[in-house]
């Protein structure tokens, strides 16, 4: 097994250590490590001097077999990876290195033992569903997010119409502020924070989650991963900005967006002592009540 690393700058002194302690502990277990070229440049000065440290700059660089990605950073810096591994079967591990880390594998404080768990192989691999996204002016034909779509307009603070058709079956046509077409995955990114549900990774199903929307009949749905989903932005209309995993794509109208679920999976690691619904209780204080509601004694 190879082990490659992609991530960001580390700023905080305790990353560092972090950074310096994983490697001390990969060098150690491995013959081959690859970094992230931008990375490596960054951190070289972190790293021990090993021949076993080498660097990748493009995803052909990466040799497409059951090898794992550890990704330095938080939930966005994960995300940045599916532009590594997608169509690969290459597994993606988050150390989180940043704030809410949900979708991160390990913390800070795993460091010491992430890599014998790894060697050890005690984890398992989650396959998570991608969007595929296709539009006319996309020059790359397609385009991919993990965790969500997102439409919404240019003109800040007015709203937008959105024409939504399910498998060429007319929805409606949503007045909101945008909409969002959140994976399980994306169920606890933005759709959640526009009032989506929380969906359980297995679940196979789609979102469709409005946002702050001008008729109050207006809820989220629950549609079959199986289904295509077209947005038309009709002409007539203030431009609409559209957002994959918060990148932004375009921003225009008189556009037709065809999503449907793509036939690649984001592998993502989880170790042997971790599942979604302990993930919502620690990380989104899932059923806990704040401290600062707690009533005085």
């Amino acid at each position: 097994m190879s082990i490659y690393i992609f991530g960001k700058t580390p700023e905080d002194n305790k990353d560092k250590q972090s950074i310096q302690l994983l490697f001390e502990n990969l060098c150690l277990a491995y013959e081959e490590i690859f970094v992230w070229e931008p990375l490596f440049n960054s951190i070289k000065s972190l790293l021990p001097s090993s021949p076993k440290i080498r660097t990748f700059a493009h995803k052909s660089d990466l040799k497409d077999s059951n090898n794992i990605l550890l990704s330095l950073g938080g939930d966005g810096t994960m995300l940045d990876t599916i532009n590594f591994v997608i169509g690969t079967q290459i597994a993606v591990l988050g150390v989180n290195l940043g704030h809410l880390g949900f979708l991160t594998t390990a913390g800070r404080e795993d460091i010491s033992h992430l890599v014998s768990e790894i060697k050890k192989n005690n984890f398992t691999i989650e396959k998570r569903p991608i969007l595929e996204v296709d539009y006319p002016s996309n020059e790359e034909k397609r385009r991919f997010a993990v965790n969500e779509a997102c439409f919404i307009s240019t003109n800040r603070g007015s709203v937008i119409n959105l024409e939504v058709f399910v498998d060429d079956k007319y929805l409606s046509t949503y007045s909101a502020d945008g909409i969002i077409l959140a994976t399980p995955t994306g169920s606890t990114a933005y759709s959640m924070a526009a009032g989506g549900p929380i969906i359980s990774p297995q679940s196979q199903c789609l979102c469709l989650t409005p946002i702050a929307p001008h008729n109050l009949t207006f809820r989220p749905i629950i549609i079959s991963d199986n289904s295509m989903v077209k947005v038309r932005i009709p002409k007539n209309n203030n431009d609409c900005e559209m957002l994959l995993d918060g990148y932004s794509i375009f921003k225009e109208n008189n556009m037709e967006v065809v999503m449907k679920k793509s036939p690649y999976f984001w592998n993502l690691v989880r170790l042997e002592n971790q599942d979604f619904f302990k993930a919502i209780r620690d990380k989104l204080m899932w059923g806990t009540t704040p401290k600062y509601l707690k009533t005085p004694q």
